[in-house]
């Protein structure tokens, strides 16, 4: 989610979700747009500032000098196989120089309608809505000496590792592993976000997962590994077998099956829970999410991550409210609709923007 207090012209400017506002308002935005002027009133003159900007384009194209398109066109291919934002690119093309600014501006402008055509192509390849599974059975590619799985927003994917070993690796998130991973004492893959392996057995072999500092050893087993930067948490949940968690400031501790470790990467404390509902936590690769009793703020990222969307709130506090819930492969508009029962919910849809307006539960 977005916080917008701290946005200067500039960063307004290099919004996608401001400038699809801008060019193509609707009541939803308006609502959304205006809510956030009222409670913050310091940043109407730079939101001003940011539309007249965006609105010189309405009336006249904009030429930008031949070495600048063609910066900008190795940016724009160095960063088409993974989501870029505006706001990313932004930051590398933006200019302080007051003779270049305006020409900045354009380059931000060209890469977010770029970057959201991308989007659109990615995401109307499946027309029903839903988050499909993809499975290959080799390597991705090949970056330097290690083999690199990179499974963007809004997508799953399901690989099997020369051992044999199945890994389904959620969205958003990174497996690497080196070319000969056969052929040392153990068998090392390095992971960013979260990933479900069900293990080959070898005991000369042992399996270890590297996740933010941590290490996750097995023989063979089926377990679940997640750890996404910036979330300040590592989580391993063990399905049948066993598996050692250490690493990172942790203690070295051994987990059973049903058992469940979280290590709180900030406070080098690790909690472990015993005889938990594994399914809770390891159905998203079978396309079903399942909240127990869980707080908002840690509900969105992962309908962010699932649906590759960016979702908007006008009410801080409703991020503390609690849901239990199962959704089970259903569209971005069937989940948004089991938020909407009440009349003082609305939801509006902008491109990969989602903004829902109204109180989720009493203060």
């Amino acid at each position: 989610m977005k916080d917008y207090k701290d946005y200067s012209a500039d960063d307004f400017i290099g919004d996608d979700s401001f400038i699809h506002w801008v060019k193509f308002p609707t009541e939803g935005g308006d609502g959304f747009w205006q809510t956030f002027i009222a409670e913050n009133p310091h940043k109407r003159e730079e939101i001003e500032e940011a539309i007249r900007f965006l609105k010189l384009f309405d009336d006249q194209p904009v030429a930008l000098p031949p070495e600048k398109l063609y910066r900008l066109h190795q940016q724009i291919n160095d960063r088409l196989d993974v989501p870029v934002s505006a706001s990313t690119v932004h930051k590398i093309v933006t200019s302080r120089s007051k003779a270049t600014r305006f020409y900045s501006y354009a380059a931000v402008i060209t890469i977010a309608l770029l970057a959201f055509a991308s989007w659109w192509q990615f995401n109307t390849q499946s027309s029903d809505g839903l988050v499909k599974p993809v499975t290959v059975s080799k390597d991705s590619h090949a970056v330097n000496s290690r083999q690199e799985h990179v499974i963007p927003k809004g997508e799953r994917s399901l690989i099997t590792l020369e051992d044999g070993t199945q890994v389904w690796i959620n969205a958003d998130s990174k497996l690497e592993y080196s070319h000969d991973f056969l052929n040392g004492p153990t068998r090392d893959v390095y992971l960013q976000g979260e990933a479900y392996f069900d293990v080959t057995s070898d005991k000369s072999r042992p399996f270890i997962v590297h996740v933010q500092g941590v290490e996750i050893k097995v023989l063979g087993t089926a377990f679940n590994v997640k750890g996404y930067q910036g979330e300040h948490k590592i989580e391993a949940t063990l399905v049948h077998g066993k598996i050692s968690f250490s690493g990172a400031s942790a203690d070295n501790v051994t987990l059973a099956a049903n058992q469940r470790a979280v290590f709180l990467t900030e406070k080098k404390r690790l909690l472990v829970e015993n005889n938990v509902q594994t399914d809770n936590y390891t159905s998203w690769r079978k396309g079903v999410l399942v909240f127990d009793d869980q707080p908002l703020y840690e509900i969105l990222p992962i309908l962010e991550r699932t649906f590759n969307v960016t979702i908007h709130t006008d009410q801080a506090t409703s991020l503390d409210c609690r849901f239990t819930a199962s959704i089970n492969n259903m569209s971005l508009d069937e989940v948004l609709e089991l938020f909407s029962t009440s009349d003082t919910i609305g939801y509006t849809i902008l491109a990969n923007e989602v903004y829902i307006t109204g109180s989720f539960c009493d203060d």
